[in-house]
């Protein structure tokens, strides 16, 4: 099964409710979401589609490239999307793995771009006569990741399609557009802490909580009712896997398609930010349906 239309929808009008001045020339992107019965996500579907790109920044503030064997360009890690994948963020953390054998648990979300790509980009592929593939379309969507340890990891190059990776400096970065963000982001911050909640609603207007734990000092509001979730962790790349997580350990659920609400800012009594990750500085809250 693809992506669904509405969660590429959701993403984009994220991403351009940020990025307002984009939305023209991110019009043939729009005009495909628009079209019934288009399914983007698909590879086959040659009036365009969506593949999904990892921005990997290590320690230094160096940006991850590969020389992709087909093209002979020196681009970031992604591809297209396959039916097993569960969110756009978790296609470019596959061909992150496929491609160049790093793990999704040694990348962590770029804090406020968990479930928002940092660009998108379009841009043209030549006709590939030998796969009949006409010419087309990529809206390739890139999302930002931390490379979250100071050891080197292990590449594994995916031989068919990669001949080798390249570390470079934000202003050395391949694309225009992705070198002018990421040159007005501080790229050797440290990620903050963040939760993730779910916000779980079945057709009655029912919403489902649990009942905190009463560790008064060690729970942030103890013995109270709240929505399902909880502090990310160092193997969740995104708060989406975040959330996934704390979902199927706290009441064995687990939702197909979850779609990013709204993301909120918590302090403590004494107005500053929360002080550990069991009482986080930062949530998104994910909504699902429940019948």
């Amino acid at each position: 099964m693809s992506l669904s239309h509405h969660h590429i929808r959701t993403t984009v009008d994220a991403y351009l409710a940020r990025h307002t001045h984009e939305r023209e020339q991110l019009g043939v992107l729009l005009d495909a979401l628009d079209r019934t019965g288009e399914d983007i996500a698909n590879r086959s579907t040659f009036t365009g589609h969506v593949t999904c790109s990892s921005i990997v920044v290590d320690q230094l503030g160096r940006v991850l490239h590969v020389l992709h064997l087909a093209s002979g360009k020196v681009l970031a890690p992604g591809g297209h999307t396959e039916p097993t994948d569960d969110s756009l963020a978790a296609v470019a953390l596959r061909e992150l793995h496929e491609e160049i054998g790093i793990p999704p648990r040694a990348v962590t979300a770029w804090p406020g771009y968990e479930t928002v790509p940092l660009d998108i980009d379009i841009h043209d592929i030549d006709a590939h006569p030998g796969k009949g593939e006409p010419g087309h379309q990529h809206f390739d969507l890139r999302f930002l990741f931390r490379l979250h340890t100071s050891t080197e990891v292990p590449v594994v190059l995916q031989e068919d399609e990669v001949v080798g990776i390249e570390w470079r400096p934000a202003d050395r970065v391949t694309s225009p557009t992705l070198r002018e963000k990421l040159l007005k982001l501080p790229l050797q911050v440290e990620p903050e802490t963040a939760n993730a909640s779910a916000l779980i609603h079945n057709d009655r207007g029912e919403y489902l909580l649990h009942l905190r734990d009463y560790f008064p000092g060690q729970i942030w509001e103890p013995g109270m009712w709240s929505l399902l979730g909880g502090g990310r962790e160092p193997q969740d790349a995104t708060l989406e896997h975040t959330v996934r997580r704390e979902l199927a350990e706290e009441a064995g659920l687990d939702f197909t398609d979850l779609t990013p609400f709204g993301t909120e800012y918590a302090t403590d009594d004494a107005g500053g930010p929360c002080p550990s990750p069991s009482t986080q500085a930062a949530g998104t809250v994910i909504r699902a349906n429940s019948t």
